[in-house]
């Protein structure tokens, strides 16, 4: 993985994208036993995320994406050291971007989402990191639609007929971004959202 990555930058687009690609296949069902390997280039793949190229963007994603899935249960410890808050921070740029339509697909982005939700469901660690990183306020917009700063602007009880969402929300409004939005994606952003909340008290 490090002669695939370590100068990708220095060649053609085509070429970056054959590498990446082949770096997201060496990431498919990754042993813990070669975590130094994708520790060393890990850096180089997170940089990927924030590329303009599509491709090159996705194969990036899907590389986080398996690292994810092979470690969340295998090896907690290396995933805690992988999925930190410069990674959230990535990721959270590809689910929100500042020019409106995401770069990735559907199903990448769907995708991030549960991988997210997995690795706050292995580690506290990064439910933290993922809180710090203001997770929240993207999965809030991915449901409503609407900027958490629209929300704090518009203020409490600016809608007669709220539902229960506050802060002046329009339930219409969200109704219409929640029937656009793909069922799976709806589906595991609140997956991500009972990750993040704190364990129910146990009855003794």
């Amino acid at each position: 993985m490090n002669a695939l990555l370590s100068y990708l930058d220095f060649f053609s687009i085509a070429v970056q994208r054959t590498a990446i690609q082949a770096a997201s296949n060496c990431c498919r069902n990754i042993s813990p036993d070669h975590f130094p390997m994708v520790q060393g280039v890990w850096p180089i793949i997170r940089n990927c995320l924030g590329y303009s190229d599509q491709r090159l963007v996705e194969f990036a994603c899907s590389c986080v994406i398996r690292v994810i899935d092979s470690y969340h249960r295998a090896s907690v410890q290396n995933l805690e050291a992988l999925v930190d808050r410069e990674l959230i921070t990535a990721v959270n740029l590809l689910l929100l971007p500042s020019g409106g339509s995401p770069l990735i697909t559907p199903a990448t982005f769907t995708s991030l989402l549960r991988s997210l939700a997995i690795s706050a469901r292995a580690s506290s660690k990064i439910t933290m990191a993922l809180l710090g990183a203001d997770i929240v306020d993207t999965v809030f917009q991915i449901l409503t639609g609407v900027l958490p700063s629209a929300r704090e602007e518009q203020g409490q009880g600016g809608s007669m007929s709220g539902q229960g969402l506050g802060g002046g929300l329009a339930d219409m409004t969200v109704m219409q971004n929640l029937a656009h939005r793909p069922k799976d994606q709806v589906e595991e952003a609140l997956s991500l959202i009972c990750e993040l909340m704190p364990p129910l008290p146990k009855g003794e």
